[in-house]
């Protein structure tokens, strides 16, 4: 019972930085860590597959049949490793939020996340998985300029260009660099540094 509140308080109080002092990483947040970090690897390896078949598609002029199977795979991709990533990321991600005290908005880095996992989540599914395809279907006939409409959104979003699909690997970088460096932590550190530098000028 009191290893069970221990654990408890480690994982409520993960995160917490008073006085620059987070909980010890117990083998709960170890193991949420390391399945994040594989639900990450799929999403962004996927991704990054994906950019690289669009990018076959658009500059190599390949042969009607070549392109199908190009865009099958990259259907493929999406679907099986890409989609199953990101669904990993918003669940391990809500437990971090929900159950520690990192939160959803307390820091910058981890709102970033937050909004780019969302915006993912939503235009991926409503627009590039087969639910995209569905619903573009289910459109078609009934006029009003809604299958157009969202042809045109598609478009937008999905690397259609090797321009695209510069931005979005450019958009996926940056989600690896805001979850390694964490703008947020350097305020602590310019105080950190300050406290050490003015306890030093009073002993001198």
């Amino acid at each position: 019972m009191k290893l069970s509140i221990r654990f408890n308080e480690q994982v409520r109080h993960y995160g917490t930085t008073g006085r620059g002092i987070s909980a010890r990483e117990n083998i709960v947040i170890k193991t949420t860590k390391a399945l994040h970090l594989l639900c990450a690897t799929a999403w962004a390896g996927g991704a990054f597959s994906m950019q690289a078949l669009s990018y076959l598609r658009l500059t190599q002029g390949l042969d009607p049949a070549t392109a199908a199977t190009v865009a099958f795979c990259s259907h493929y991709i999406d679907t099986w490793v890409v989609m199953p990533g990101l669904a990993g990321c918003i669940i391990t991600g809500l437990f971090y939020s929900c159950c520690t005290s990192i939160g959803f908005v307390r820091y910058f880095w981890i709102g970033y996340k937050w909004v780019i996992s969302c915006c993912a989540a939503f235009w991926g599914t409503l627009f590039w998985s087969p639910l995209g395809d569905e619903l573009i279907a289910y459109c078609e006939p009934l006029g009003w300029g809604l299958a157009p409409l969202l042809r045109f959104i598609r478009s937008c979003l999905l690397p259609e260009s090797f321009w695209q699909a510069v931005m979005q690997t450019v958009l996926i970088f940056t989600m690896l660099l805001i979850s390694v460096y964490r703008p947020l932590h350097w305020k602590h550190l310019v105080r950190r540094l300050t406290a050490k530098q003015r306890s030093s000028e009073e002993e001198d």
